[in-house]
Parts: C-alpha cells; sequence; structure tokens
C-alpha cells in the first residue's frame, strides 16, 4: 500500500482525491493546507494526520508520496520541499512557471532517487488512449492534423487572487492550456516544433489572458491548432454533448457565470462562492461531465477523421463510420493515479515524468512570447511520448 498525502485542498484535490481512494493500493494518509476548517472536513472524511504547512507533512513517516495541488505559484517550493524528504511526487499542472524551476525539481528528484510526476490527468483519460493507440498503429494511416477548440466560462468563474493575476499563473493559458496542450503533444508524439499564438486580454476587470489562439507544428509533420475562450458567451459542449445527446441534452444558459458574479457583488463574496468549491464545498457535489467532451477535438489521418463522443470515439472512414466506446467506469484521473503507483512501485519514469511536464511548460512559454512578440517561436526542450 502506497500511502499519499495532499498539500492544498482546493478544487484540483477534490477531483483527484476520489481517484486515490477508488485505487485499491493507493490510502490517504495526510493533509496539508493553509485553512483549519478545510484540515477539519478532511479529517472527518479520512481520519489522517492534518498540517498546516507543506513541510510538516513532508516529514510525516506515515507518508510515501506527495500530491502537490497548491496555487501555480507554490509549486516548485512544495515539490522542492518534497522530493528532499525522499518523497514522490505528483504535482498538479502546470509543474511550475519557469524552465529554471522545471530543471531544479528534475534535478532534485534525480539525486534522490524518487519519481516526479506531472498531473497531466486528461492525457490518461480512455478515449485518449484509445487514440493514440489508433496513432502507434497507423489504423488510419498517417497522422496529419489535430483541431481542439474549447469555449467555457472560466473567467468569471469565481477565482482567487492569484487566478486573476499573471504573474502568479493566471488566466486561461496557464490554467486551462496545459490540459489541451498535453493531450495534443501525447497524440502527436510530442515533440513540437514551432508555436505562433495570440493571447487575449479583453476584459480589465478580469485583467488576465482569458483566451488564447494557437497554431503548433509537430517535428513529424503534424499540425495542431489548440483554442481556448473563457468568456463565458458561447459554450462549446454545443458542439459535443448537443450533436451526440439532441433532446437529452439542455444547451447552457450563455452568460450565467457573468450573471452569477454580478449577483455576488464583492470580492468577499466571490471568495465565499470559491471556497465552496474546494474539498467538501457545497459546490463539489455531483458527477462533473469529462472535462475533454468541452470543446470538439477532431484528428485527422490520411484516411480518416476522428472525433470524441460522450460513450468514445467516432472514427469516419474511407468506407463508413464506426464507433468505438470506451469505458464509461474509470477516466483521466483514475489512468493518472495508476501509472504514478506503478512508476513508484516499478522504479520506473512515469509517462508524464518531469521532463514531459518541462516540455508542455515550454509550449506554455511559447504562447506568450509569440503572441508579445507577433512572430513564430521555436521549441528545443521537448520530449518523445514513450509509449
Amino acid at each position: 500500500m502506497m500511502n499519499i498525502g495532499v498539500v492544498g485542498l482546493g478544487g484540483g484535490a477534490s477531483q483527484m482525491i476520489p481517484a486515490f481512494v477508488r485505487h485499491p493500493h493507493l490510502r490517504i494518509t495526510a493533509a496539508a493546507d493553509t485553512d483549519q476548517s478545510q484540515l477539519d472536513q478532511f479529517r472527518r472524511v479520512y481520519s489522517g494526520e492534518t498540517y498546516l504547512s507543506a513541510a510538516a507533512l513532508c516529514r510525516s513517516s506515515a507518508v510515501d508520496a506527495v500530491y502537490i495541488a497548491t496555487p501555480n505559484q507554490f509549486h516548485t517550493e512544495h515539490a522542492l520541499t518534497a522530493l528532499e524528504q525522499g518523497k514522490h511526487v505528483l504535482v498538479e499542472k502546470p509543474m511550475t512557471l519557469t524552465l529554471d524551476d522545471a530543471d531544479r525539481m528534475i534535478e532534485a528528484a534525480d539525486r534522490h532517487g524518487v519519481q516526479l510526476a506531472v498531473n497531466a490527468k486528461h492525457s490518461f483519460e480512455p478515449r485518449i488512449r484509445k487514440l493514440r493507440e489508433i496513432v502507434l498503429r497507423g489504423d488510419l494511416g498517417r497522422l496529419r492534423m489535430l483541431n481542439y477548440w474549447y469555449f467555457s466560462d472560466w473567467l468569471y468563474n469565481p477565482r482567487t487572487a492569484e487566478e486573476l493575476n499573471p504573474a502568479l499563473g493566471g488566466g486561461v493559458p496557464w490554467r486551462q492550456g496545459p490540459h489541451q496542450i498535453d493531450m495534443i503533444r501525447t497524440l502527436a508524439g510530442g515533440l513540437v516544433r514551432s508555436v505562433r499564438a495570440v493571447t487575449g486580454v479583453w476584459d480589465p476587470s478580469r485583467p488576465v489572458a482569458g483566451s488564447f489562439s494557437s497554431f503548433l507544428e509537430f517535428e513529424n509533420g503534424a499540425v495542431a491548432t489548440v483554442v481556448y475562450s473563457g468568456y463565458d458567451h458561447f459554450n462549446s459542449t454545443t458542439l459535443t454533448h448537443a450533436v451526440d445527446d439532441g433532446p437529452n441534452w439542455s444547451e447552457p444558459e450563455p452568460a450565467r457565470a457573468r450573471q452569477a458574479l454580478r449577483q455576488a457583488g464583492s470580492a468577499e463574496a466571490e471568495t465565499a462562492m470559491k471556497k465552496a468549491r474546494r474539498f467538501g464545498g457545497s459546490s463539489r457535489s455531483g458527477p462533473a461531465l469529462p472535462w475533454i467532451l468541452g470543446g470538439p477535438l477532431i484528428v485527422s489521418f490520411d484516411r480518416g477523421d476522428v472525433r470524441l463522443t460522450p460513450k468514445g470515439l467516432l472514427i469516419y472512414g474511407d468506407e463508413d463510420v464506426q464507433e468505438m466506446v470506451t469505458p464509461a467506469e474509470v477516466d483521466g484521473h483514475d489512468g493518472v493515479a495508476a501509472e504514478f503507483y506503478e512508476a513508484v512501485t516499478e522504479n520506473r519514469r512515469p509517462l508524464n515524468d518531469g521532463r514531459w511536464g518541462k516540455a508542455t511548460l515550454e509550449v506554455l512559454l511559447a504562447l506568450f512570447e509569440s503572441g508579445k512578440a507577433r512572430r513564430e517561436v521555436l521549441l528545443s526542450h521537448q520530449v518523445a511520448a514513450r509509449d
């Protein structure tokens, strides 16, 4: 049994903890947070140790591995604290905010002989893994093009101060971009050659990038567009769930998050709304829709196109259309938990190790650099996918 300590009981932890619980060989034994009420709630549910600092948790003999789900600006500090104590680390995306800090984390893991993994959970979703198998087997010929477009209400959902501070890794590219970019890199083999992109700050009252539009070219010749808008007008589930579920799907109400934020009326009210989305909060109840179905992902090959559906994959071939059903009882959270456990127990680098996380980070940084300089940015720290 591998004992997991959780650092940061926010929304990310609320989604990952159930996957740890479902895994037969993982056990949650401790949590650290700066909010004592969150720790009290954790203790009521899991009866584990609780700490007000990451450093104290990392010194516990009851913890073998640490899952870090604190705000982006603390990832490096908390990961290094855990690694220096000889703990294996699974850190939330993005792994950190600079390439130098990514190198520090990788070096510390290597020096202490422990595993470092980045929580690229959606790249372990059954649909994405099946799509990668199709790429590797060459079922539809050579991979040519990937297009992933996502429109949501992210910017107007309740946000903390750091989520609205670009210097602290706030905004859509930092918070949502890693999901899309990591999946696209996984499917296309990992080696992005160059990035051309633009980020958008359209609302002075929420002074972070709420959108990005990018074009990625891979070393193998595949190309991809990756687009995200969090400005809460159009919702791209209309192009996924509504297409397949028809009358059983209710289209989201436009600008609902904007309206709720206006009704809240103050920063204090927004903070309270955000807290309700943390571990054990009232807004965390009920199953969530698969994140990857929030916008259309279409992957094109020589002999067909593939898109994601609520049941799995729809494959448009030369002769017919076939549906490939994927397991409904597991998702990417389960997949990344299993990969992390197996990497630790088999003493091997996880597929989503620090070097892979650094390569995804390099693409994120290129989004901003390309938009600012208005030019193509060539990459130099990419690593190939290991299957």
